[in-house]
């Protein structure tokens, strides 16, 4: 006979598999209704309903939303942005290295989702300066960010957590530089890989901005 806790614990998954695949409702949103389920089921305990929020890595990674923030208040996206276009070049292939290893470099010193949160409209712009589908680079940049991100410590959430995990089980920490050697080569393939192959296997898909503009010192975007 299967326990009811874990008859119950499947349900929930699925219906959050469902939920997260149809995005019926906001990802945010599913993620607490699956963790409000378990704790009115008696599945969890209080205490570990807000562990996830007490978490180290948790903050960690707060934190590093907010240093994005405050790059791009600062205007170094923008400046950025202008020393890209002039970089770039005119052809998709230039673009996608250019804007990959930007991308990759700060997804090691940042969060690489905050990293690539505010480089998308950068890419997009950049894209339809040189009549290029945004499909044609966003891909690109999401995977870069993801190379990026394991050079470093910091560079991902889940190195973050694993971090802590291995510091709760009262295992040594790893070091901030520890895996950077592997991470650099397996970016620089990546990057490779991604230049040589996003022609064929991306489709051209184009978005519903009306018009974009870029200026070295301002950036644009009119809907």
């Amino acid at each position: 006979m299967v326990p009811l806790d874990t008859v119950l614990v499947l349900i929930i998954t699925a219906v959050a598999t469902f939920l997260f695949v149809t995005e019926k409702l906001r990802v945010d949103v599913s993620a607490l209704c699956v963790l409000v389920a378990l704790l009115l089921l008696g599945l969890i305990r209080p205490e570990q309903a807000m562990y996830g929020f007490a978490n180290a890595a948790t903050a960690t990674v707060a934190a590093m939303f907010v240093l994005s923030a405050g790059l791009v208040r600062t205007g170094l996206v923008e400046w950025l942005a202008g020393h890209l276009d002039r970089i770039a070049g005119k052809g998709e292939g230039r673009l996608i290295v250019v804007l990959s290893i930007a991308v990759a470099a700060l997804s090691a010193f940042m969060v690489n989702t905050a990293t690539l949160a505010i480089f998308i409209p950068v890419a997009v712009i950049l894209a339809k300066a040189r009549n290029i589908a945004p499909s044609r680079v966003l891909i690109p940049l999401s995977f870069a960010s993801q190379f990026g991100g394991v050079c470093t410590l910091i560079g991902t959430s889940t190195n973050i957590l694993v971090n802590s995990m291995a510091v709760a089980e009262v295992l040594a920490p790893f070091r901030f530089f520890e895996f950077t050697s592997l991470g650099i080569v397996l970016t620089l393939l990546g990057i490779l890989y991604l230049t040589v192959f996003s022609r064929i296997l991306i489709p051209k898909r184009e978005g519903n901005r009306k018009s974009t503009r870029l200026n070295s010192s301002h950036i644009t975007i009119s809907y």
